[in-house]
């Protein structure tokens, strides 16, 4: 009998032990970033995000990214006027969001510490066209809380986006986003 209530015990202080770890991480610009890459006829596009935000709440497994698409820039004033006015209508969509409903792998999230591979499972809305998506991420706890960092890959076509190509230039379908998140 004593040994059973032992048993219990240390299952119970396992468990609150290993629970304890699990916390809701808050992703900061700081040291962060969010890359998005398309190919075209004449040349590659490059551009980045830089306003964005989010969670990840490793006790539920669950979590959000919102990209402000107004802050979302290629350096080139006309490409990003028609990117901003005529792909994304930033003024109707002003976000671009990522809901994270599970994450596969995640469980070793939940003790704060290591490194590993997971895989986000949520929805990807753009415009207003929502799909269900799987990312691939790598995650390390460092010394500042936990950084993600993966790669995204997708045709803006399947969501709604209409083609910004001109005559001279045809810009493909397929595109991809990179994400290095800080997040504390």
């Amino acid at each position: 009998m004593n040994r059973l209530i032992s048993a219990i015990a240390v299952s119970v202080c396992l468990f609150i032990g290993a629970s304890a770890e699990a916390k809701t991480y808050t992703f900061s610009q700081s040291g962060s970033s969010i890359k998005f890459f398309n190919k075209a006829s004449l040349h590659g596009i490059e551009g980045t995000a830089k306003n964005f935000g989010g969670t990840l709440d490793s006790a539920s497994l669950t979590g959000s990214l919102v990209v402000k698409t107004a802050s979302m820039t290629t350096d080139l004033g006309p490409r990003d006027k028609k990117m901003h006015e005529f792909c994304l209508e930033s003024v109707t969509f002003p976000a671009i969001t990522f809901d994270v409903k599970s994450i596969e792998g995640g469980e070793a999230l939940q003790n704060g510490e290591g490194a590993g591979q997971v895989t986000l499972v949520g929805s990807l809305t753009i415009r207003d066209v929502s799909k269900s998506v799987r990312v691939a991420a790598d995650y390390a706890f460092v010394d500042t809380g936990l950084k993600l960092t993966g790669r995204y890959d997708f045709k803006w076509t399947d969501y709604g986006v209409p083609d910004p190509s001109i005559i001279i230039s045809k810009l493909y379908p397929e595109m991809n986003v990179q994400f290095t998140l800080n997040a504390q």
